[in-house]
């Protein structure tokens, strides 16, 4: 697919923070670092004629693997070129920090898939997205905040959100339950390693569920209730 041209790649530009973000969460993962994501940005002004709206990542496939490439709604990098999440997140800005870190996710853990000869489903896409973004902005948190983790994080994540309008009735049924089960699974990160700061044990774990398959997934988180 397309990619970005033409934008800034210094260290402060957007396609940057998408790569800090990628490379943070290889570093959690314990994965190679990857082609970065920004060799495969699609500008907002040339997606209009691709497959849905908004920030998406897209799929097609490309012989015996796949091509990704991925789009950023013009707000969302607007927003986070005004208010850099790196120098101060906040509530100017948490919003599409978040979009901005579940679209890495999804171009990360499809190349994770691809380069494993691995298959993935939507609900595991969107699982994995969801437990990305917290783990990611509990991490942005705590360096901004002395350790410190809000107790509210989870609330805000998992159980205040808004979807975005024109889904499927199944589509919308989908991220509800990836949304309960990261609350559950993100849940039990906190209560066993984020709060008593056991930070080798939470990237253990974080790395053994990561790596399990859509199923096993599923049935480790009915593990933990």
């Amino acid at each position: 697919m397309a990619s970005l041209t033409g934008l800034s790649t210094d260290a402060h530009s957007f396609p940057a923070l998408a790569v800090e973000t990628q490379r943070r969460l290889e570093s959690l993962y314990g994965l190679e670092p990857h082609v970065p994501v920004s060799d495969f940005l699609i500008p907002h002004t040339q997606a209009e004629g691709l497959p849905g709206g908004g920030s998406r990542t897209l799929v097609t496939q490309d012989g015996d693997g796949v091509s990704l490439g991925v789009v950023f709604d013009h707000g969302v990098s607007a927003r986070l070129h005004a208010h850099d999440p790196r120098l101060e997140l906040s509530r100017m800005n948490l919003a599409p920090y978040c979009t901005l870190t579940e679209e890495v996710s999804h171009f990360l853990y499809l190349s994770y898939c691809a380069g494993r000869d691995r298959t993935t489903t939507q609900l595991e896409l969107e699982l994995v997205g969801e437990v990305d973004k917290y783990l990611t902005i509990a991490h942005v948190l705590s360096l901004q905040n002395e350790g410190a983790l809000s107790r509210s994080l989870r609330e805000w994540m998992f159980r205040c959100y808004r979807l975005v309008e024109g889904l499927s009735r199944e589509e919308a049924e989908r991220y509800r339950t990836a949304s309960a089960l990261a609350d559950r699974y993100c849940g039990h990160l906190e209560r066993n390693f984020l709060r008593s700061s056991r930070h080798r044990e939470l990237r253990n774990e974080a790395r053994r569920f990561y790596r399990l398959g859509p199923r096993a997934k599923l049935e480790r988180i009915d593990s933990l209730c």
